[in-house]
């Protein structure tokens, strides 16, 4: 048996999980972007070799021991299915690492996880499949399966995942990521409870399919900005579900930079914001104005990382 390594790409939403069912399934349709850094050195990494211990998965996550017990038996549950295909009944170690992710890094680390397994016992499951069995893990895994910008279609049965657009297709777009290092936030559970609870639930079920058709067209016709301002309506309104329920999911400094980003667009320049998991604000620019914006949130004291949109997940040794 050999030992396997799969790096995967967070993502960043742009059609919010605003609550999901007790399988993980999103509610509603769903679209995300597989975002890196420049150097595409914010990624997860998983490691997968035979295990010299009698645990059936032993599962490490940056370098200390897994002690989640709902996700380590999603994470056993997964991987069992690769065995019993294969019946290679072995124990292994999964390591798994994430570098320089505030947000999206279980949608990545399921992503690498299952690609890892795919290529360590030879199964051959389609991209379907695997996004399938990712999203047991994490309810939004699929946006880092398949890279790009992404949609996971629910709404019309036989849930399924596909890409969109690739990094390629989108390689004029210029991301402008503020990553905060708070110590506690509202937890995506919580998020789901909230916005499933809310008395504006109902609204929002019914604003989807106007976003999605909205976001699709932009992309067909590469009209940046009807994709970005739907993807910013639609996280403002997620965060409205979950505010006015009494729930603060931007701080302060996150609140300060939605703000600026709102004045450098009124002054004229393309920018469009959008959150991730409590801790990030994204910036969306292109063209000619992206540089503007950069400048322009340089002045305001701001000093974000610049981000692009990334792939799917890569095997870089098997």
């Amino acid at each position: 048996m050999k030992k396997v390594k799969v790096v995967a790409y967070p993502t960043i939403p742009i059609i919010f999980v605003a609550s999901v069912d007790n399988k993980r399934v999103p509610l509603h349709d769903t679209m995300g972007l597989a975002v890196t850094d420049l150097k595409e050195e914010v990624r997860s990494e998983t490691i997968i070799e035979i295990s010299p211990g009698e645990e059936e998965v032993f599962f490490v996550l940056d370098g200390k021991p897994f002690d989640d017990e709902k996700r380590m038996a999603d994470i056993i549950n997964v991987s069992r299915e690769f065995k019993q295909a294969t019946n290679k009944n072995v124990n292994i170690k999964i390591e798994s690492n994430n570098y320089n992710i505030f947000s999206g890094s279980s949608d990545s680390g399921a992503a690498a996880l299952v690609f890892a397994l795919n290529d360590f016992f030879a199964t051959n499951f389609s991209k379907e499949k695997l996004a399938e069995l990712a999203n047991k893990i994490s309810e939004s895994a699929i946006r880092s399966i398949h890279g790009g910008l992404n949609k996971y279609a629910v709404s019309q049965g036989n849930p399924h995942g596909l890409q969109l657009a690739s990094e390629k297709d989108l390689k004029e777009i210029r991301i402008f990521a503020f990553c905060f290092d708070y110590p506690t936030r509202v937890s995506a559970q919580e998020i789901f409870n909230i916005c499933k609870t809310s008395p504006y639930w109902d609204m929002r079920l019914k604003r989807v399919p106007f976003w999605v058709k909205k976001i699709e067209e932009g992309i067909k016709s590469k009209d940046w900005k009807q994709i970005f301002s739907n993807a910013e309506d639609n996280c403002v309104n997620a965060h409205y579900l979950i505010e006015s329920s009494g729930r603060r999911c931007r701080r302060k400094e996150m609140m300060d930079v939605c703000i600026d980003v709102e004045e450098i667009r009124a002054s004229g320049l393309s920018a469009y914001w959008t959150a991730g998991g409590g801790k990030v604000i994204n910036v969306f620019s292109w063209g000619k104005d992206a540089t503007k914006v950069l400048e322009e949130l340089k002045r305001r004291g701001h000093m974000p990382i610049e981000y692009k949109v990334a792939s799917g997940p890569k095997i870089i040794q098997s």
